[in-house]
Protein backbone atom coordinates (compact mmCIF):
# COMPACT_ATOMS: atom_id res chain seq x y z
CA UNK A 1 0.00 0.00 0.00
CA UNK A 2 2.72 2.62 0.74
CA UNK A 3 3.97 2.34 -2.84
CA UNK A 4 0.45 3.12 -4.05
CA UNK A 5 0.32 6.19 -1.81
CA UNK A 6 3.49 7.55 -3.38
CA UNK A 7 1.89 7.46 -6.84
CA UNK A 8 -0.98 9.73 -5.80
CA UNK A 9 -1.00 13.36 -6.93
CA UNK A 10 0.06 15.97 -4.40
CA UNK A 11 -3.51 17.14 -3.93
CA UNK A 12 -4.64 13.54 -3.28
CA UNK A 13 -1.89 13.11 -0.69
CA UNK A 14 -2.93 16.30 1.12
CA UNK A 15 -6.60 15.26 1.08
CA UNK A 16 -5.60 11.81 2.36
CA UNK A 17 -3.70 13.44 5.21
CA UNK A 18 -6.76 15.57 5.96
CA UNK A 19 -8.88 12.44 6.12
CA UNK A 20 -6.26 10.83 8.37
CA UNK A 21 -6.36 13.76 10.77
CA UNK A 22 -10.17 13.76 10.84
CA UNK A 23 -10.17 10.01 11.52
CA UNK A 24 -7.72 10.39 14.38
CA UNK A 25 -9.94 13.09 15.86
CA UNK A 26 -12.93 10.73 15.70
CA UNK A 27 -14.77 12.94 13.21
CA UNK A 28 -15.34 10.35 10.50
CA UNK A 29 -17.47 9.61 8.61
CA UNK A 30 -17.20 13.22 7.53
CA UNK A 31 -19.02 15.28 4.92
CA UNK A 32 -17.12 16.65 1.97
CA UNK A 33 -17.39 20.23 3.24
CA UNK A 34 -15.37 19.41 6.36
CA UNK A 35 -12.73 17.64 4.25
CA UNK A 36 -12.51 20.74 2.04
CA UNK A 37 -12.07 23.03 5.05
CA UNK A 38 -9.48 20.78 6.69
CA UNK A 39 -7.55 20.48 3.44
CA UNK A 40 -7.53 24.25 2.92
CA UNK A 41 -6.17 24.63 6.45
CA UNK A 42 -3.28 22.33 5.52
CA UNK A 43 -2.12 24.26 2.46
CA UNK A 44 0.27 26.33 4.59
CA UNK A 45 1.99 23.13 5.76
CA UNK A 46 2.98 22.13 2.24
CA UNK A 47 4.78 24.07 -0.47
CA UNK A 48 1.98 26.38 -1.63
CA UNK A 49 3.89 27.17 -4.83
CA UNK A 50 3.84 23.50 -5.75
CA UNK A 51 0.23 22.77 -4.91
CA UNK A 52 -1.34 26.18 -5.40
CA UNK A 53 -4.85 26.63 -4.10
CA UNK A 54 -7.05 23.57 -3.64
CA UNK A 55 -10.64 24.29 -4.52
CA UNK A 56 -13.80 22.30 -3.80
CA UNK A 57 -13.76 20.55 -7.18
CA UNK A 58 -10.17 19.39 -6.69
CA UNK A 59 -10.94 18.00 -3.23
CA UNK A 60 -13.97 16.17 -4.67
CA UNK A 61 -11.83 14.70 -7.47
CA UNK A 62 -9.23 13.64 -4.91
CA UNK A 63 -11.88 11.96 -2.73
CA UNK A 64 -13.23 10.11 -5.77
CA UNK A 65 -9.72 8.93 -6.67
CA UNK A 66 -8.98 7.92 -3.08
CA UNK A 67 -12.23 5.98 -2.94
CA UNK A 68 -11.46 4.25 -6.24
CA UNK A 69 -8.03 3.30 -4.87
CA UNK A 70 -9.55 2.06 -1.56
CA UNK A 71 -7.91 4.67 0.68
CA UNK A 72 -11.28 6.08 1.75
CA UNK A 73 -14.79 4.72 1.60
CA UNK A 74 -18.10 6.45 1.17
CA UNK A 75 -20.29 6.12 4.23
CA UNK A 76 -24.04 6.31 4.48
CA UNK A 77 -25.38 8.83 6.97
CA UNK A 78 -29.01 9.39 7.88
CA UNK A 79 -28.95 13.13 7.33
CA UNK A 80 -29.71 14.86 4.07
CA UNK A 81 -29.12 18.19 2.43
CA UNK A 82 -31.76 20.94 2.51
CA UNK A 83 -33.09 19.74 -0.85
CA UNK A 84 -33.54 16.20 0.43
CA UNK A 85 -30.57 14.60 -1.28
CA UNK A 86 -27.98 12.68 0.66
CA UNK A 87 -24.62 14.36 1.12
CA UNK A 88 -21.53 12.23 0.60
CA UNK A 89 -19.56 11.36 3.70
CA UNK A 90 -16.24 9.55 3.81
CA UNK A 91 -14.22 7.42 6.22
CA UNK A 92 -10.58 6.40 6.08
CA UNK A 93 -10.32 2.85 4.70
CA UNK A 94 -6.67 2.27 5.66
CA UNK A 95 -4.95 2.69 8.99
CA UNK A 96 -3.84 6.18 9.93
CA UNK A 97 -0.40 4.80 10.76
CA UNK A 98 -0.02 3.36 7.25
CA UNK A 99 -0.73 6.77 5.74
CA UNK A 100 1.49 8.67 8.16
CA UNK A 101 4.36 6.22 7.81
CA UNK A 102 4.32 6.39 4.02
CA UNK A 103 3.89 10.14 3.76
CA UNK A 104 6.37 11.10 6.48
CA UNK A 105 9.05 10.04 4.00
CA UNK A 106 7.57 12.21 1.23
CA UNK A 107 9.38 15.54 1.32
CA UNK A 108 6.42 17.39 -0.23
CA UNK A 109 4.09 16.51 2.68
CA UNK A 110 6.42 15.18 5.41
CA UNK A 111 5.99 18.22 7.64
CA UNK A 112 2.20 17.89 7.46
CA UNK A 113 2.36 14.14 8.16
CA UNK A 114 4.61 14.78 11.17
CA UNK A 115 2.30 17.53 12.43
CA UNK A 116 -0.74 15.22 12.21
CA UNK A 117 1.15 12.41 13.93
CA UNK A 118 2.17 14.76 16.75
CA UNK A 119 -1.43 15.93 17.23
CA UNK A 120 -2.75 12.36 17.59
Amino acid sequence: MPDEIETLSLSCRVVLLSMTQLAQMGETPVHTGQVIQTTKNHIDSVDADTIGNIDEAEVNRALNRLEADSFVEMAELDDSSPVGKGRPAYSLDVSAETVLEALSADEAVASLADEIRADA
